[in-house]
């Protein structure tokens, strides 16, 4: 039969109105989708909270910058925020059926436009991120598309990045002019590759070494438990199968059908003792992935 839509687990079906009657209509509005909270949906999973901070996409969970992005579009006008990877974003696209929502927002979209890159089509690509229209970028939006397309140390440019934008906004209207932001010689672009390159990253232990070390690696908000999505994203990762979406299914679906064996006290969520005990979940794990 027909699939079911895309909706990863991570992601609650009950975070607000998305529908195309709540989507936005006027420039004012696509500013206002760029704060946190809008940007971020508080019934947004841990998992792919940590992929946007990481600059991941939230379906591969690979880095955004090794591969096209994408971003929704409706009529031919972008309908959200968000960058997926190209080749995500169209596999959402046509796994719908019925209504198609961003994964992130649950925004209404039609259509992925794959971003080119800024070096092979400056004005292709100024379109596809200027997400208001208004031929300028605001703050938020040089945070994201950079993010997405770049390969650099994200944490130390969200920092910075409120200094070098009152430099670069010599008129001080909230934000940058086209040339203000591309020109090679003087924009804030080639400022900010040249200034924030990625640095090296913390080593992750081998889950078959060390499950416990495995698992405070993965626990980013030190809560002491991880959830169903956030064991997926790191299995995804700790064995490389972002570029193989049958894979990152495969795991999706593994983990879900045993997670009632281990999830013991059915909190929803994986301590370390449940992980790393003998016959836990990473021993399942390790069985099942160990020589793949």
């Amino acid at each position: 039969g027909t699939p079911p839509p895309v909706r990863p687990p991570y992601l609650n079906p009950e975070s607000g109105d998305r529908s195309e009657a709540s989507a936005p209509r006027a420039p004012a509005d696509f500013r206002k989708m760029y704060s946190m909270k809008d940007f971020m949906p508080s019934g947004l999973g841990r998992a792919a909270q940590q992929a946007i901070k990481a600059s991941e996409c939230v379906i591969c969970f690979d880095e955004m910058h090794l591969h096209p992005a994408g971003v929704f579009t409706k009529h031919g006008r972008r309908t959200c925020p968000h960058f997926l990877h190209f080749a995500c974003a169209c596999s959402v696209r046509d796994a719908s059926r019925g209504g198609k929502n961003c994964p992130i927002c649950r925004r209404d979209f039609d259509d992925v436009l794959e971003v080119p890159r800024v070096e092979d089509d400056p004005d292709g690509w100024f379109h596809a991120v200027d997400l208001s229209g208004e031929l300028s970028l605001n703050m938020r939006e040089i945070l994201e598309v950079v993010k997405a397309q770049f390969p650099i140390d994200s944490d130390k440019f969200e920092k910075e990045l409120e200094g070098l934008f009152r430099r670069w906004d010599k008129t001080g209207d909230g934000v940058l002019s086209k040339a203000e932001f591309m020109d090679p010689t003087t924009g804030l672009l080639p400022f900010i590759t040249k200034n924030f390159q990625s640095g090296e990253r913390e080593k992750m232990p081998d889950i078959r070494a060390d499950k416990s070390a495995w698992f405070d690696f993965w626990d980013k908000d030190k809560s002491g438990t991880l959830e169903q999505d956030e064991i997926v994203r790191a299995l995804i990762k700790t064995f490389h199968l972002s570029e193989d979406r049958d894979k990152v299914d495969n795991m999706r679906n593994i983990v879900d059908a045993v997670w009632g064996v281990f999830d013991t006290d059915g909190s929803g969520e994986i301590d370390n003792e449940e992980f790393s005990c003998h016959d836990g979940l990473a021993d399942a794990i390790v069985a099942s992935f160990g020589d793949d």
